[in-house]
């Protein structure tokens, strides 16, 4: 019997879960093994560092999707029920994902240090496509494709802020060093693990004041990165978002218990790691230990540790709030291309997403500029009736103030320096890219940002109707989030305080977007006009 026609139902639906789950650990093992082992290619030396260190980390990016997703189907049953109940034929879907994972396997028999340019191109062309392929294998052996477009136009705009999220976590675990300077923190982990190891049978050498650990040939050092204060910072953020995402489901202050048992659970996770680490070192292979199992198993515990919390917090009366235990009817939401929220953030998770992309595949993100555009040009495309039923309208006080902050940026603008953000492009290619950074800059960004800022967030804090200090907080963190996307985070600041003055001054939010743009436009043809491209 093929698998395409087993009987539908709850023993065809675990089939479809159970055969990704297995598809998934099996697939993560052997890329984890295959590539961090005899595989003598180095990427960063002959590929761009941003897309190095996308790939490299592939393994624990996949984990935190996987807590990100398992965080989503405990809070989100409705949006898992529209799954179930669908036949779904299996034999396509695996051999989708099997066709995919040998695309991406295929590499490690012939790239090198030596390979040329176009393999490293070619190896790079069958990591991205079969990824893709991979993991649209796995989605649909869960359910067909029909059932995920269904669910995803009610629920999609949140499972893609927490997988885009997820897939920043390790660079977010990377601004979390400087968290590493607790000293004391690093002598209780390396006393716990002395002990760990002691209790179930080993005799090893330690050296207390360098914090090593080791017999024979095989000594590790347990550091302040091995502290598990990083475990601390990742797991209070992720519970701090889902709190905060699904806080009308959850029962406050009784929740922020979670906050020290997680933080505790952490740490004793980050012990049984370097443990399980050294043991691996001395009766299995030191390669493994150091390469694999040291990479990745600090972002299992993570993984589970996070799916386990949000599954006690969903589960135990204790932690729901009283109107999550009271069975309630479904509010019906609007068509996902039609909701105003999401035409008013998906355009901005867009422009962010292709801005993390650029960086990831050039080490001059700025060249690729004119890819950018046509991103941001689809994400504001799709929702072309909810932006033409805006007020639109040319408003000289609008205008004027635009005109100024353009003014204001010109004249506070820094030196020119470094690589220009057009590198070395000529001739058409060059055309091409003004082009794209015109139309960009004083067309599409205006939109997304003041869609995002002015709309959004300030709606969000501030409601129409709402008392005056509540429209000044709106106010102060909309433009304070939108410096945070500038270099010149002063300069921003003032001209987001413009944008939401126009807007309260108006109730219209054309006025900002107009302001922007006349600001962005005036800039960019400066630029144009003197070649000082730095200052955008």
């Amino acid at each position: 019997m093929s698998l395409s026609h087993i009987t539908a139902g709850p023993n065809r639906a675990l089939l479809g879960v159970g055969l990704a789950m297995i598809l998934l650990v099996i697939e993560l093992t052997s890329l984890s093994l295959l590539y961090q082992h005899n595989f003598e290619f180095t990427c960063r030396e002959a590929a761009p560092a941003g897309f190095c260190a996308f790939a490299g980390r592939i393994v624990p990016r996949a984990l935190a999707v996987l807590a990100a997703l398992g965080l989503f189907v405990l809070a989100r049953p409705a949006a898992i029920a529209m799954l179930r109940g669908h036949l779904t034929p299996l034999a396509g879907p695996l051999a989708l994902n099997i066709t995919g994972f040998l695309m991406v396997l295929l590499p490690w028999g012939f790239l090198s240090d030596a390979s040329s340019s176009a393999a490293v191109l070619s190896a790079a062309a069958l990591w991205s496509v079969g990824g893709v392929m991979t993991a649209a294998g796995l989605v649909l052996m869960l359910a067909p494709a029909f059932a995920w477009r269904q669910m995803l136009s009610r629920f999609g705009l949140l499972l893609g802020l927490l997988i885009l999220f997820a897939m920043a976590l390790p660079e977010l675990s990377d601004l979390l060093q400087p968290l590493w300077k607790f000293d004391w923190v690093t002598e209780i982990t390396f006393a716990a693990v002395v002990w760990s190891m002691a209790a179930i049978g080993y005799t090893l050498e330690t050296y207390p004041a360098e914090k090593i650990i080791g017999a024979e040939d095989f000594f590790v050092a347990v550091g302040p990165q091995c502290s598990g204060v990083e475990g601390f910072a990742l797991i209070t953020v992720f519970l701090g978002i889902y709190m905060t995402l699904f806080r009308r489901d959850l029962r406050f202050p009784h929740v922020f218990i979670l906050l020290p048992i997680g933080i505790i659970l952490s740490w004793m996770f980050n012990v049984l790691r370097i443990t399980a680490l050294i043991a691996v070192g001395f009766e299995v292979s030191p390669e493994l230990a150091i390469g694999g199992f040291h990479s990745h198993a600090g972002w299992l515990a993570f993984t589970l540790l996070s799916i386990g919390l949000i599954m006690v917090s969903r589960t135990i009366p204790f932690f729901a709030s009283d109107t999550a235990r009271t069975p309630k009817a479904a509010k019906a939401l609007p068509p996902f291309f039609s909701d105003p929220i999401v035409a008013q953030v998906l355009p901005f998770v867009v422009f962010m997403a292709s801005a993390l992309l650029a960086s990831t595949f050039s080490e001059t993100p700025s060249v690729l500029y004119h890819w950018r555009v046509l991103a941001m040009g689809l994400g504001l495309a799709i929702f072309w009736p909810y932006l033409c039923a805006l007020p639109w309208r040319i408003d000289p006080v609008a205008l004027g103030s635009g005109l100024l902050i353009g003014v204001l940026w010109i004249a506070t603008g820094p030196e020119a320096s470094g690589t220009p953000p057009f590198g070395t492009l000529t001739g058409m290619a060059f055309g091409i890219w003004i082009v794209a950074r015109l139309i960009g800059t004083a067309l599409l960004v205006p939109v997304i940002e003041e869609l995002m800022f002015r709309g959004y967030i300030t709606n969000r804090i501030a409601p129409e109707g709402a008392p005056i200090w509540k429209v000044t907080i709106a106010i102060a963190i909309s433009a304070g989030l939108f410096a945070l996307l500038h270099d010149r985070w002063i300069a921003a600041a003032l001209a987001g305080i413009v944008f939401s003055l126009l807007v309260w001054r108006s109730r219209n939010l054309t006025d900002a977007i107009i302001s922007h743009a006349a600001a962005n436009l005036s800039i960019a043809l400066w630029a144009l006009a003197t070649g000082a491209w730095h200052i955008l």
